[in-house]
């Protein structure tokens, strides 16, 4: 299980997938500004003090031998996170609908029922099933096969991918900040700082 019981038992989680922005300022007060296509989803947990240590112990050690250098993978599906990106289209069976990327572009591919309404919403999650989980910005109708993303061109190859939509997706990250957990009474423990897990790109 690894990182993924930190992140079910989260007391709070940033979750941020925003490109990184250089900007510059004239003495004239103009503004440049710039971006790579860099979007990466970043990941900061903080846990609640003075849990259970007989309870975490297992836990801590199957995390602390992934430490800071194990990809590892995470969802948001457990019961208390799921409401944070459930799929909001209108696709009845949208576990069966297929995308394929063409020309760095991601498009819906198969597997859509509905004749009306929208596939996918602005804010849903699409994983293409081994790689990458982008966010949808602007609604997807039911009769468009174009999806635009978070993140454009898209890395995966050319070619038709099974999905992983909404609480289903799951990330491929690594720890970059590990903190120290303590005994904070009898039997208690806490940590000195947050997790902070960054998306794998590879």
């Amino acid at each position: 299980m690894s990182y993924q019981y930190i992140i079910n038992n989260a007391s709070e989680m940033q979750i941020s997938n925003r490109r990184y922005v250089a900007q510059t300022q004239t003495r004239s007060g103009v503004v440049r500004s710039t971006s790579l296509n860099n979007s990466v989803w970043r990941f900061q947990v903080t846990m609640p003090s003075g849990v259970p240590w007989l309870e975490y112990r297992q836990y801590i050690s199957t995390y602390e031998r992934a430490n800071r250098y194990t990809e590892v993978p995470i969802n948001l599906s457990q019961s208390g996170f799921d409401y944070m990106y459930p799929y909001l289209g209108d696709e009845p069976n949208i576990a069966n609908v297929r995308c394929s990327v063409l020309n760095g572009g991601l498009r819906v591919q198969s597997g859509v029922t509905i004749t009306s309404g929208n596939v996918f919403n602005a804010g849903d999650l699409i994983q293409l099933v081994g790689g990458r989980v982008y966010q949808v910005t602007d609604p997807v109708a039911w009769d468009e096969t174009t999806i635009q993303t978070h993140r454009a061109p898209v890395d995966e190859d050319t070619g038709t991918y099974d999905t992983n939509v909404g609480t289903a997706a799951e990330w491929q990250v690594i720890c970059t900040n590990l903190p120290n957990w303590y005994f904070v009474d009898h039997k208690r423990i806490g940590w000195d700082g947050t997790f902070e897990f960054q998306e794998v790109m590879n």
